[in-house]
């Protein structure tokens, strides 16, 4: 069910940027920066999601079994790994955009690098929650976290497109939303997780 929540929920926000950018920017620049950003993510994110993959029985079970205070340990644990694992993959990417690019592709699009790296910056702050996701489902609150998930990330439209409408780049929609990422879903997340008391 995780699966196609986030390609369900990634493929709104994918369809939802490309709205807008495409409306402002034209067809041709953004559209082939942000295609050739996400191959890249999702080439490195794959490892990730196959590790918390594997993660997921373990944290539904320790809840099923009332064994909180491991599981909260697994989520942690888990968080941390995946985090490092997509920082690890990504450094190289991170450091050498331009160059890998350039070897990539004969013609770099306008803003690909920074679609690449921000793409790939917004991709480790969300798997610092995969784990904290599965916990939330297991507990059953899946109702109001996902009205309170989506209700948040709604907010990333208005920023975006006032920013656009004033002359932006179009590779700060994905800044706004790694900003509202980090600020709203990683407090909710952890205040949502059942606690050991």
């Amino acid at each position: 069910m995780e699966f196609f929540r986030r390609d369900f929920i990634g493929f709104k926000r994918s369809r939802r940027k490309y709205c807008y950018e495409h409306f402002l920017y034209g067809p041709i620049v953004v559209n082939a920066a942000r295609g050739i950003s996400m191959q890249v993510n999702s080439a490195i994110n794959s490892f990730v999601v196959n590790f918390t993959m594997a993660l997921n029985p373990q944290i539904t079970k320790n809840y099923a079994a009332g064994n909180i205070k491991y599981m909260n340990i697994l989520i942690k644990q888990g968080s941390k790994l995946s985090f490092y694992m997509l920082l690890l993959l990504s450094l190289p990417i991170l450091i050498k955009t331009e160059f890998i690019l350039k070897l990539w592709l004969e013609n770099v699009p306008e803003y690909t690098t920074q679609f690449v790296r921000l793409i790939l910056i917004f991709s480790m702050c969300e798997s610092l929650s995969y784990p904290t996701i599965t916990a939330i489902y297991a507990n059953g609150n899946i109702k109001k976290h996902e009205l309170l998930v989506s209700g948040i990330q709604m907010l990333n439209f208005p920023l975006s497109y006032i920013f656009l409408k004033l002359g932006g780049v179009p590779y700060w929609t994905i800044a706004f939303y790694i900003f509202i990422h980090m600020l709203f879903n990683s407090s909710t997340f952890h205040r949502k997780v059942p606690n050991t008391n």
